[in-house]
């Protein structure tokens, strides 16, 4: 890859993340939000629930909530305003929620666990489930966009390059490696670690394995 500049950036490595786990629910969280590096993402966390099993959730502020499947089914459930919406890898959910409103994550199968990845974002996202089953392999796809904040799917081939042009150059960009292996901006990257950068006009990335799939998540920043 080509040399470039060394962009304000941040490694979170996946066997560092805060964990927390019980015999049916495990979390792992990216804390990008700490140390005040970016006080608009407010959680990133890599969860894994057992069969049948449920896990609440209540909001302390104003959020939007992202969920993404990435092996098996979830069910989102609100009890106060009796809404439920079952999402499957290759979809992703969005919502809005408002200080002290509580959901669930439910895992509907008998016998698998579930994995996902949990995002919460200080920023109006409107209800919206979105299916990205038609994405093209060996680039990096668009699955959602707004005003505020992008998210971008690649599944690469080993060697094989990518380049992002960022549509907020002064925000945010945080890249989460969901399999294999990754150099982005001339740092290695493995299965679940996390690169956060500020700053970037141009992503570069390599995939150094087959079947390297990538998350990049774009958050402009509120003044």
């Amino acid at each position: 890859m080509t040399t470039m500049v060394q962009n304000q950036a941040k490694i979170f490595l996946a066997d560092k993340r805060s964990r927390y786990e019980s015999n049916e629910y495990r979390c792992l969280c990216t804390p990008i939000h700490q140390n005040g590096m970016d006080n608009q993402i407010v959680r990133f966390s890599d969860e894994t629930l057992a069969p049948g099993k449920s896990r609440f959730f209540t909001m302390d502020e104003n959020v939007s909530l992202i969920l993404l499947p990435l092996v098996g089914t979830i069910v989102y459930g609100s009890l106060e305003s009796q809404y439920s919406v079952k999402v499957s890898p290759e979809e992703l959910q969005t919502f809005s929620l408002s200080k002290g409103t509580y959901f669930s994550i439910k895992n509907p199968s008998e016998d698998s666990l579930v994995n996902y990845l949990q995002i919460w974002i200080k920023t109006e996202v409107a209800r919206k489930k979105v299916v990205f089953d038609d994405y093209k392999e060996n680039i990096l796809n668009t699955i959602f966009d707004n005003s505020s904040i992008k998210l971008h799917f690649g599944v690469l081939n080993g060697r094989t390059e990518a380049t992002l042009v960022p549509s907020y150059p002064d925000g945010t960009l945080v890249t989460f490696v969901i399999n294999g292996a990754f150099e982005i901006q001339n740092r290695l990257l493995e299965s679940r670690d996390s690169l956060a950068l500020w700053n970037v006009d141009q992503l570069e990335l390599e995939a150094l394995s087959e079947n390297a799939i990538i998350l990049i998540l774009e958050q402009k920043n509120s003044y």
